[in-house]
């Protein structure tokens, strides 16, 4: 995922848990991005998607997808995450920052 300082963002292989959608390997989306308030009860990070490769084309169905990833560690060190399926069973995806 590239998470571009205009608000926009392009994503391969996520979201990975999209059922009747092409496999997560093959994935491509893009979309907005934003960060919400502290004290939503949305995710920490908020993702638009405009087009899910196999799943999901705005211009075609209207709407959007949303989705979004939960944050820990610092600002020079951030780690994304979220949850696959039921937060009980603790399978994570992770994202990793990147230069």
């Amino acid at each position: 995922m590239t998470l571009n300082k205009d608000g926009s963002f392009t994503a391969a292989g996520w979201p990975s848990d999209l059922e009747g959608a092409a496999s997560p390997e093959q994935r491509t989306g893009n979309g907005t991005w934003e960060l919400t308030a502290a004290d939503s009860s949305d995710w920490p990070v908020s993702f638009t998607f405009h087009k899910i490769s196999g799943y999901w084309d705005s211009e075609v169905k209207g709407g959007y997808y949303g989705n979004g990833v939960y944050v820990s560690g610092s600002r020079e060190n951030p780690h994304l995450y979220e949850f696959v399926g039921d937060p009980d069973r603790c399978d994570i995806d992770t994202f990793t920052r990147t230069n």
